[in-house]
Order: structure tokens, then C-alpha cells, then sequence
């Protein structure tokens, strides 16, 4: 029996950044996402019914700006 080992990183659906990751990426502020502002706004959300969703609107209402379509000519 051949054990295989992997180097490569897993991501995990169920953390809660992948999470935050996702419904930005949805929204399209996939670029807004950093880890400092993510512990940031974690501590913010701590008794937040849905986490994710709190953290992503705190990333978005920061940089509304910083649109993922802005580079885009309509």
C-alpha cells in the first residue's frame, strides 16, 4: 500500500474567511478582501447572527469604491 502525501494547501468551505471570500467574490469586491481588515471586522461581528454575511457588508460599505467591474468599459 502506496501512502500519498500532498504539500498542497486545502481550502476548507466552512472557514469563515473562505465564506467571506465567496459572497464578495459574488458581489464582486473580490479584491477588497485582506486578513487584517478580515480580523478586524471578525472582532467587529462577534455577535452577528450570520458572521459572514456581517463582514462581507463591513468589506463592502469600507470600499464601495473598489469595485471588481471598474476596470471594465460598459
Amino acid at each position: 500500500m502506496t501512502l500519498i502525501i500532498s504539500n498542497e494547501s486545502k481550502s476548507n468551505a466552512f472557514k469563515l474567511s473562505e465564506q467571506v471570500k465567496n459572497l464578495l467574490q459574488q458581489q464582486g469586491y473580490s479584491a477588497n478582501f485582506n486578513y487584517p481588515d478580515f480580523k478586524h471586522f471578525k472582532k467587529q461581528a462577534k455577535k452577528a447572527f450570520n458572521k459572514a454575511q456581517a463582514i462581507a457588508e463591513m468589506f463592502i460599505d469600507d470600499n464601495r469604491q473598489n469595485s471588481d467591474f471598474n476596470e471594465y468599459i460598459f
